[in-house]
């Protein structure tokens, strides 16, 4: 533990972020792939810790699974994405680990340690569940909220371990911090939309912008859309439990929520414009428009092309970035107040 200094934990909280978010790439890949049902058991694939491919572990995979054929295609983006997934688990054990040891240091983060080692091993529950429970949606969105809210505690601990973003001396700036935090809860809201659009397979039933192909109002099914009612024994896969109404219901809420996520942002980008006298701020709204404008075309070629693999997953990484950089912001803004 005598090696693990302040910088060797900052290194490693930099390569658990971008492992993360790695992770986060690979869990949009599998679910767009139609993939999340690859492997039908956890945390092995077919009883075995890599995708059967011999004749006697096929034969064994017939065995346990009789009448569910194996598919490469499907189970190795699965297995992937738990090899990713376990590496994080990994880090954050030696992390935690670290800093509970040397917790009688100053300013040592060690609680925050903690809590996110208890936070992965939720989210690898919440993983566990997806394919047990069948891709329930409720539970998919969590697993996809539980993987965002990973990255940004490992994001806010690289900046306690870094000390990130001293004061600048421009204290005014504090008043703004309300406004970012809800900027932060309409995005997180968002988020959810995206990963409930996702998990019900929604994303492609509107074709129109912006809202919806004419008559979308009329078929507004809000209850059916937001049902959490769960069937023993069901497979949700491609969301048969709905009609095609309440997947309407759904995309036309995230396409709303993301009118919001504009208008809530550009008016955090213009105060922050408006009133920075450190340039830092100024860059914050310039990273904040950049942000919004990528993830806003990003979307719009989703619905235009008809939900292509790669700018979907871009969506969905994106969608994480705009998220650390408001994060970052609500942690500047708090440094000014003290």
């Amino acid at each position: 533990m005598a090696n693990f200094d302040r910088r060797t934990l900052v290194r490693i909280s930099r390569m658990a972020l971008l492992l993360t978010l790695t992770v986060i790439l690979l869990g949009a890949w599998t679910r767009l792939r139609d993939a999340g049902l690859g492997c039908p058991d956890w945390p092995t694939c077919y009883g075995h810790f890599t995708v059967p491919s011999t004749p006697e572990s096929l034969a064994r995979a017939n065995d346990l699974f009789p009448g569910q054929e194996v598919v490469p295609d499907k189970a190795w983006p699965e297995t992937i994405h738990r090899y990713f997934a376990s590496g994080i688990g990994l880090v954050i054990l030696i992390m935690a680990s670290v800093m509970f040891w040397r917790r009688k240091e100053p300013e040592m983060p060690w609680r925050h340690g903690l809590f996110l080692l208890a936070l992965v091993c939720l989210q690898g529950a919440f993983g566990a569940l997806t394919v047990t429970e069948k891709l329930y949606p409720p539970v998919v969105t969590g697993h996809l909220l539980l993987g965002f809210s990973t990255l940004t505690g490992l994001f806010l601990l690289h900046l306690r371990l870094s000390r990130g973003f001293p004061r600048t001396g421009d204290w005014r700036m504090a008043r703004f911090t309300r406004l970012a935090f809800f900027a932060l809860m309409v995005v997180v809201l968002q988020i959810m939309l995206g990963g409930w659009t996702a998990s019900n397979y929604a994303a492609t039933v509107c074709t129109d912008l912006p809202i919806c192909q004419p008559g979308w109002a009329q078929l507004l099914q809000w209850r059916e859309a937001f049902s959490l009612t769960h069937v023993d024994d069901a497979n949700y896969e491609f969301a048969p439990h709905l009609s095609a109404a309440a997947k309407v219901t759904i995309h036309v809420a995230h396409r709303m929520g993301a009118m919001l996520v504009v208008a809530t942002l550009l008016l955090l980008a213009l105060q922050l414009a408006r009133h920075a006298q450190a340039i830092r701020y100024r860059l914050f709204a310039a990273a904040i428009v950049l942000a919004l404008l990528v993830q806003v075309l990003l979307g719009v070629v989703n619905v235009h092309f008809q939900l292509p693999l790669w700018n979907a997953v871009a969506h969905n990484v994106w969608a994480a970035v705009l998220l650390q950089i408001l994060v970052a912001l609500i942690y500047a803004l708090k440094k000014e107040k003290h």
